[in-house]
C-alpha cells in the first residue's frame, strides 16, 4: 500500500522504492464545514479570510469567506470557457490560473472583479507566491517562479527524491521557507526546496481522504497556510469538511 502510493510520487520502480516505517507525524486542530459543491483547486488565506477557486468548465468560480465558517462574503463566476485552477494573493491582487486555456486571470481581492488577464503556454495547475514572484506548476515535476507583472519564467526547478523525478504537483502553498504541494490523485502532500526542488519530506494524509474519497474527484486538494496558528487548512474536491492541520517530522524516501 505504501510502496505503490509512492510510485505516484516518483514514478519508481517497485523494487527500488522504500520508505520510512514511522508513522506520519500530524495533528488535527480543528474541523470546520466547507462548500462540498466546491471543486477545490486553490486555496489561500490572506488577512484572516480565505479565498478558494472552484473548477469544472461552466462551472468555475472563486470566492472569500471567514475560516471560522463558510458564509460566502463574495463570489464570482468565471465565463463558461475557463476552468479555474490554483490561486494566489499578491501585491493586492488575486491571480488565478486556468487549466488548458493559458490565461491568467488578475482579480480585485476586495470585490473579485476582473482587472486584466494575461497568456501563458501550457496547462495551469497550482499556484502561490514567496512574497516576490508567483510560484506556479503545471501537473509535472516542474515548478516555475515567475514575473507577478508580466507572467514571464524567471526561474525553473525540478522537484525530484533521490535522484527521482516527482511528477504530478497541483495545488501549491509557500510557508516556512518550503513550497508545499498535492501531488494528484494522491493522499500526499511534499514539502519542496525552493532552490533546488529537492523533496525534503512528505506526510500521507490517507486517514482524512479515506473519510471522503467515496470517487475519484473527490480528491485531496487544497493547501492554505495559517501563520497564527502555525497550521495549514487542508481540504479536497467535493469535500463538504477543512481541517486545520499542524505537520510535525515529515517522512523520508529513502
Amino acid at each position: 500500500m505504501w510502496l505503490s502510493r509512492l510510485l505516484i510520487v516518483c514514478g519508481l520502480l517497485l523494487a527500488e522504492a522504500t520508505i520510512a516505517k514511522e508513522d506520519v507525524e500530524y495533528q488535527v486542530l480543528d474541523s470546520l464545514p466547507h462548500d462540498a459543491s466546491s471543486f477545490t483547486q486553490g486555496l489561500e488565506l490572506h488577512d484572516g479570510l480565505i479565498y478558494e477557486s472552484s473548477g469544472l468548465y461552466r462551472k468555475s468560480r472563486v470566492r472569500k469567506y471567514h475560516p471560522r465558517n463558510d458564509n460566502t462574503l463574495v463570489e464570482s463566476a468565471l465565463a463558461d470557457e475557463y476552468f479555474a485552477e490554483g490561486l494566489t494573493l499578491l501585491n493586492d491582487k488575486l491571480f488565478v490560473l486556468t487549466w488548458k486555456e493559458g490565461t491568467l486571470i488578475v482579480m480585485n481581492p476586495e470585490d473579485l472583479t476582473i482587472e486584466r488577464e494575461l497568456s501563458y503556454t501550457g496547462e495551469g495547475w497550482g499556484l502561490a507566491n514567496n512574497g516576490r514572484q508567483l510560484i506556479m506548476s503545471d501537473g509535472s515535476d516542474t515548478i516555475y517562479f515567475r514575473n507577478p507583472a508580466t507572467f514571464e519564467v524567471e526561474r525553473e526547478i525540478k522537484v525530484y527524491s533521490q535522484q527521482h523525478s516527482v511528477q504530478r504537483i497541483n495545488e501549491l502553498e509557500y510557508a516556512q521557507g518550503y513550497i508545499w504541494a498535492n501531488i494528484w490523485l494522491s493522499s500526499l502532500i511534499v514539502k519542496i526546496n525552493p532552490q533546488t526542488g529537492e523533496l525534503a519530506g512528505f506526510y500521507d494524509l490517507q486517514k482524512l481522504v479515506e473519510k471522503h474519497a467515496t470517487s475519484n474527484d473527490r480528491v485531496l486538494n487544497g493547501i492554505a497556510y495559517d501563520a497564527d496558528k502555525k497550521a495549514f487548512w487542508i481540504t479536497g474536491k467535493l469535500w463538504p469538511v477543512r481541517y486545520l492541520v499542524k505537520f510535525g517530522r515529515a517522512q523520508q524516501v529513502r
